[in-house]
């Protein structure tokens, strides 16, 4: 349960906060260290150590409240999290245990967000079978114009690409669904074991777009789609568009939806239409010309 409680924390942590050092995965890493007192569990592993419920002494702590609450108006993003956490928010089995080891979550008086959670859930569960494998990641504090998750490719295909799926807003548009399918900026590297799967991206990319076989110019219905940096809208639900790499941005689809019901749905629809281009990142391109 110690480890199940671990991936459960690891979850909460924005991408961007994850450590130089280490994987992305969920699974502890190195010796995992539990300590437990009467109303908090600390745990660590060689990357990051969390609390949930009281205490101070960790990277990342989580408040333990009978529903989740905003906690503060972040974007510190470590130490105390924005959001916390309640027995909803983790399997029944594992909310049962965290119980027996440091009691009965407390009451908190702050703005609910179990709306949220329940929206986050519903899209997890509808797409989570869709992209076996891939991680996933809550951002709620990293941009102001987005709350949802990022998810990752899986670790074995040393790519970098994402999803970012939840809600979006900005000044001329109320929330509603957002949707990004998109590689790291080509040479920019947060890490140095980024270095490769940098690489293999740009190649991924230019097979992505290809005028004679690539999967988003399938997706398009038009092979020249990437021949001029503008966008090219796609015949999905909502406002989805394919962004070639020549406009300089890192998304190559970028979809908002028409409301914020139904975000899984119109999520779903979306990584449907991507399968040919999701399989592209695990295939093994060196040495083919895709130019």
């Amino acid at each position: 349960m110690e480890r199940r409680l671990f991936a459960r924390l690891w979850e909460e942590v924005d991408f961007d906060d994850h450590p130089l050092d280490g994987g992305h995965g969920p699974e502890p890493e190195g010796e995992l260290t539990v300590t437990t007192t009467a109303k908090g569990i600390r745990l660590e592993d060689s990357r990051l150590s969390f609390i949930l419920g009281a205490g101070e002494d960790a990277d990342s702590i989580h408040r333990w409240t009978t529903s989740s609450a905003q906690m503060n108006d972040g974007p510190g993003r470590m130490g105390i999290h924005r959001w916390s956490i309640s027995p909803d928010c983790m399997p029944a089995e594992l909310a049962d245990w965290v119980c027996e080891r440091i009691g009965a979550p407390t009451t908190h008086d702050g703005e609910s967000v179990g709306g949220n959670r329940g929206l986050l859930e519903r899209i997890r569960t509808r797409l989570s079978p869709m992209l076996p494998d891939w991680t996933w990641h809550l951002e709620i504090d990293n941009k102001a114009d987005r709350m949802g998750w990022y998810v990752r490719a899986p670790n074995a295909w040393r790519s970098l690409f994402t999803i970012f799926v939840g809600l979006g807003w900005n000044e001329q548009i109320t929330k509603r669904g957002f949707f990004l399918f998109e590689r790291a900026p080509p040479g920019e590297l947060d890490r140095p074991d980024e270095e490769e799967p940098n690489r293999l991206d740009g190649l991924r990319t230019v097979a992505l777009c290809n005028a004679s076989r690539g999967a988003l110019s399938h997706l398009a219905n038009n092979m020249m789609w990437a021949s001029e940096p503008h966008p090219f809208h796609l015949e999905l639900p909502g406002s989805v568009e394919l962004w070639p790499p020549s406009m300089g941005r890192w998304p190559l689809l970028h979809g908002r939806s028409e409301s914020s019901e139904d975000v899984a749905e119109w999520s779903a629809i979306i990584v449907d239409a991507l399968q040919p281009s999701i399989s592209t990142l695990s295939a093994t391109i060196e040495g083919l010309s895709w130019h």
